[in-house]
């Protein structure tokens, strides 16, 4: 009967032996990430849960057990195997190839220096008129004998500026007032500030034996005289 119960106590102690090993891999699995449990279905939770309460169960009756004894060596051994586990757990880890997170390719931003704003003076703008002055051109000297076909005119700069182009009009008038005719031309001529040039127009009524009545008049009729009036027009500067 003694040997019976020996026997018995002995094959306990192998099963609360096994059940604390498995107890310990379970644990060292589930703490190093290596095993986890998903299950969305709610039985088979309910039926972990059952049997994680049978194992606690099973593992207290054997922990309160007073013939539940462990030897030195057992212990040992016990623990040389629980250290292997270890060992191979973190071999396990070691070797499990690490994913890591796409490194995403930046370009870089190149900061541009400010585009500054230069304004240069264009051709036109350099010579462009200035503002109309209907003064800005006179009349000083007008010739015209009645044996050349055509005048002299001299023409005075009243501005500040180099005046380059003039347009203008010549209005003949007779002796008492009343308009005979009138010619428009324009010159290029350079008059520089507060100078007079002299250029040629053709004079009026040549043909008829007609001359300016401050020139030379033909003796054989002296009433063909005429006066001048000039208007500017326009005028180029520079």
């Amino acid at each position: 009967m003694e040997d019976y119960m020996h026997e018995g106590n002995s094959g306990i102690k192998k099963v609360g032996l096994t059940l604390l090993i498995v107890a310990l891999v379970i644990a060292l699995l589930w703490a190093t990430g290596l095993i986890r449990w998903e299950d969305s279905s709610k039985e088979k939770e309910k039926q972990d849960i059952q049997e994680e309460l049978t194992i606690d169960d099973e593992m207290t009756e054997y922990e309160s057990d007073d013939d539940f004894e462990v030897s030195a060596g057992e212990w040992a051994a016990l623990k040389d195997e629980v250290r292997q586990l270890r060992q191979e757990i973190q071999q396990l880890k070691s070797s499990q190839p690490r994913v890591s997170a796409p490194v995403r390719e930046t370009t870089p931003v190149r900061e541009t220096a400010p585009v500054r704003e230069t304004t240069s003076a264009k051709p036109e703008e350099k010579n462009r008129s200035v503002a109309f002055n209907s003064n800005a051109l006179t009349l000083t000297n007008y010739t015209h004998d009645w044996v050349q076909s055509d005048a002299t005119v001299a023409l005075k700069n009243n501005i500040d500026r180099t005046v380059t182009q003039v347009t203008g009009r010549m209005v003949y008038y007779d002796m008492s007032g009343n308009m005979l005719d009138y010619q428009d031309f324009t010159r290029f001529v350079v008059i520089e500030p507060g100078m007079a040039k002299t250029f040629s127009l053709r004079g009026y009524g040549h043909k008829d034996d007609y001359a300016y009545y401050k020139s030379e008049i033909v003796p054989t009729n002296p009433n063909r005289k005429y006066k001048v009036k000039f208007e500017l027009k326009s005028y180029k500067t520079r």
